[in-house]
């Protein structure tokens, strides 16, 4: 039987997994074994498939699901953009720009292309990213399961999942993926105004929780809406693709009472990297705390925010509500299928839980059972208590001479 992933998301009741428009990247299944109950899954998200258009043309459908969409023309937002991508991933570049070109032209000329960090071939500074992380932060939102080698034999318990936790190795993908939003918290934090960060596998065209389909300027007028009430409020981040907690589906925070925006709502923990936009002062929290950076990036900016260091909101689109697990105005092209990233303890997406353990748990059996002894030793080890007297008279003896 094919072994389960480690999950990294709560556990919920339901008996299949909603599908989660922006979440993190996917993998191959594992070749490590795990207990063999069900893998731990998110809450079915109301209206939660979100599936990218097959087709981008005439023949799509293009549903407007608010009215007030369809009337008067919006003032697109002055927004920088910076496009993050694997320079050996040209096939991901042309298909995104080409995509912006079309949908939000507006954007399309303000977007420069920042090349991402290769964690197979650059090198990556230990001061700006950590070699492993520690899942102990990540298991409060998280849904982690007993860990077995191909043999069947415990590695980690789940237990051990939440304290100590568990050591892992950054996969070469993750430590390129987190330094490369390292540095681009580095411009942000130079420039005069908020950035918006886009992964190159981010999806502008998908059919939305309200039915219809996400167009440039659908999307246009949320993102404009969102910016508009982000600058009320002291934002560091605002989340345009999300999956996880926020108000109105908390956790461990407590939402604060009276009617809640349909806009923008404050985030817990979140995951998922894909689009964000982040003011100068967010990216010198984010900076600040990053010395170095000590989990996957979108592991450390949730929990970040979630200790209160950083102020982060998710953008709602038409649809999103208190039970929608995964939202926003964009989502990814390919979930499941096409990425550089292997998730280092397993994610959702099936990778090896077990290849980049940092630390093997000693086998039980042989930490309980005595060494062997040599004869030699042996008997080493049975005069060693009379030589030790013998050399305390001795000690002894000259003391009382002095």
């Amino acid at each position: 039987m094919a072994p389960k992933a480690v999950s990294k998301r709560p556990a919920a009741k339901a008996t299949k997994v909603a599908k989660k428009p922006a979440a993190t990247k996917a993998g191959k299944k594992p070749a490590g074994v795990v207990k063999a109950k069900k893998v731990a899954i998110a809450p079915k998200a109301k209206g939660a498939t979100r599936k990218v258009a097959a087709k981008v043309g005439a023949k799509a459908t293009k549903k407007v699901a608010n009215k007030s969409e369809a009337l008067a023309p919006v003032v697109p937002p002055t927004l920088p953009a910076l496009l993050l991508g694997l320079e050996r991933r040209p096939d991901r570049r042309q298909r995104c720009e080409e995509m912006l070109k079309k949908e939000v032209p507006w954007l399309q000329v303000q977007t420069d292309f920042f090349r991402a960090t290769d964690g197979k071939a650059d090198v990556i500074s230990d001061n700006e990213v950590s070699k492993t992380w520690n899942t102990k932060n990540n298991n409060f939102y998280g849904a982690y399961e007993d860990v077995m080698d191909k043999d069947g034999k415990v590695i980690h318990t789940a237990a051990e999942f939440a304290d100590p936790g568990v050591d892992y190795e950054f996969s070469p993908g993750e430590r390129g993926c987190a330094h490369s939003h390292y540095r681009m918290w580095q411009r942000a934090a130079a420039s005069e105004g908020p950035i918006l960060v886009l992964e190159d596998d981010v999806q502008f065209v998908f059919e939305r929780n309200c039915g219809g389909m996400m167009t440039g300027d659908a999307w246009t007028r949320r993102l404009v809406l969102g910016l508009e009430e982000a600058a009320k409020k002291d934002v560091d981040v605002l989340y345009l693709g999300w999956s996880g907690h926020r108000d109105g589906n908390y956790k461990h925070h407590k939402g604060a009472r009276g009617k809640k925006s349909p806009i923008l709502r404050k985030a817990e923990y979140v995951w998922t990297t894909v689009a964000y936009v982040l003011w100068p002062q967010g990216a010198k929290k984010l900076l600040e705390q990053a010395q170095p950076m000590d989990q996957p990036v979108d592991n450390f900016m949730g929990w970040e925010c979630r200790e209160g260091r950083l102020n982060s909101y998710v953008l709602l689109d038409d649809g999103d509500d208190d039970s929608t697990w995964s939202g926003g105005i964009v989502t990814q092209l390919d979930f499941n299928g096409d990425s550089d990233i292997k998730k280092s303890d397993g994610g959702d997406q099936g990778d090896d839980p077990t290849l980049y353990l940092a630390q093997k748990a000693v086998d039980k059996s042989e930490a309980t059972e005595p060494a062997a002894v040599s004869a030699p030793d042996a008997e080493m080890a049975e005069a060693a208590p009379a030589a030790a007297e013998a050399a305390d008279a001795e000690m002894a003896a000259e003391v009382n001479e002095a």
